[in-house]
């Protein structure tokens, strides 16, 4: 079952997105069975997307907070964007991979890094998404790897607890006009992962960060 909860200002977001999010959830249970059979679904204007007009995170085990906005014009395009971040939250939820009570443990940026990269291959893998915070073709490999090498140095604490480190990681870094970049690192990082032992992206929904890794590096 979902509930919904709805910030106030949020409340004209709730029909638009109740009419669809349960069949999305029909469809990434049948894939993800760990998933819980209650939901939560937290409306609110975190991390809104411009460039798909929603977003979402992983609030808490049961808890996923969607934004989504009403005045963006291609319905069609949105709602599929929609989708799209219901099968990558719902992936964080079988991880454990959580803002609030994860079962997860973080060491240094590089596991919510490599969490994230999961996520973004299980959507465009079994949600047919292009994410735009998943392609890294763009980058070099000695890029990537500098940046994983950066993140590696970053304890976990220090990422979360301080928003300008998170955000210049996760979102956006004007010192370097880069996007992303904590997505990208984990994208490439779960590709290599998943090259080299052969699985698929549901087989490293339940591995650690560390797991997935060894795999990359093997």
């Amino acid at each position: 079952m979902i509930t919904y909860i709805v910030d106030a200002p949020n409340i004209a977001n709730k029909p638009f997105v109740e009419a669809h999010v349960e069949k999305y959830f029909d469809e990434v249970k049948s894939l993800l069975p760990e998933l819980p059979d209650d939901i939560y679904i937290w409306l609110d204007n975190d991390y809104l997307i411009p460039e798909t007009g929603e977003g979402g995170y992983s609030y808490g085990p049961e808890t996923i907070s969607i934004a989504f906005d009403t005045e963006f014009k291609d319905k069609t395009i949105q709602l599929a964007h929609l989708r799209e971040t219901i099968f990558h939250e719902a992936y964080h939820l079988t991880q454990g991979h959580t803002r609030e009570k994860p079962k997860v443990i973080y060491k240094t940026a590089l596991d919510p890094s490599i969490y994230e990269g999961c996520a973004t291959v299980f959507e465009r893998e079994y949600a047919g998404s292009t994410p735009l915070w998943g392609r890294y073709a763009q980058h070099t490999i000695s890029t990537l790897k500098q940046w994983q090498h950066l993140l590696m140095e970053i304890p976990s604490d220090e990422y979360y607890g301080d928003r300008t480190v998170y955000n210049k990681w996760a979102f956006y870094d004007s010192d370097t006009d880069e996007r992303w970049r904590v997505y990208k690192v984990g994208t490439w990082i779960v590709d290599e992962a998943l090259k080299k032992s052969g699985l698929d992206i549901l087989d490293l929904r339940l591995k650690s960060a560390d797991d997935i890794l060894k795999l990359a590096q093997s």
